[in-house]
């Protein structure tokens, strides 16, 4: 398992909910943009994993048109998370997302979640 990259300087988001597709805001009212959404399969044996990955930007104002950077499709997204433990995250469809990165470059705070979900053939 990758460490995970914490900045102590800024607390974690304790919950993130959805107001509208790909858009956050947390208990502080900030708001967070699902600003990309990676997909991966693997298969170990009769059991094919499907890995989503996700980078949620802290932004201090909405953005008035889509940008380049925000993903196509993100309905594999929950519509809220919440904070369980120091690097997991719940969804409010009762799956468990990681914590892989919280962290700030300039103005920018990074928050990076993924889960992985396991299928038999």
């Amino acid at each position: 398992m990758a460490a995970v990259s914490v900045d102590p300087q800024r607390p974690l988001p304790v919950l993130l909910v959805s107001v509208s597709l790909g858009i956050y805001e947390d208990e502080h009212h900030r708001v967070w943009i699902a600003v990309n959404v990676e997909t991966s399969h693997s298969s170990h044996g009769n059991r094919i994993e499907t890995c989503v990955t996700v980078h949620l930007q802290h932004m201090t104002t909405l953005p008035q048109e889509p940008t380049p950077q925000q993903p196509i499709n993100n309905n594999s997204l929950p519509t809220m998370w919440r904070l369980e433990s120091r690097n997991t995250y719940t969804g409010t469809d009762g799956t468990y997302w990681r914590l892989l990165d919280h962290s700030q470059m300039g103005d920018t705070v990074q928050l990076t979640l993924d889960i992985i979900i396991g299928e038999d053939d």
